[in-house]
């Protein structure tokens, strides 16, 4: 699952900034895709205008979010927070 290994990376700030944490992990995906933002702005139907300020701001709706994510091949997902879980999903249970 994709969204897991963005998931890893930004755990320890999505308590702090939940908006800037998800932003970062969708441009990361756009960056390994080599997308610019203004192509993904675009591709998911927004005005390139529009990615700069939800980047400023830190802040955005979450239907824009999902548009994002899905150009580049993710999905948001509500999961348990759950270090037990996170643990046995990581093959590590028991380490």
């Amino acid at each position: 699952m994709i969204y897991i290994d963005y998931m890893l990376i930004i755990k320890s700030q999505i308590i702090s900034d939940p908006v800037r944490s998800t932003l970062k992990a969708i441009l990361a995906a756009a960056d390994t895709r080599k997308l610019k933002d203004k192509d993904l702005a675009q591709l998911a139907g927004l005005r390139p205008e529009t990615l700069s300020r939800m980047k400023s701001r830190g802040t955005a709706d979450f239907t824009l979010i999902d548009r994002l994510a899905r150009v580049v091949g993710l999905k948001l997902a509500v999961v348990p927070d759950d270090d037990q879980l996170e643990r046995i999903q990581q093959g590590r249970f028991f380490t």
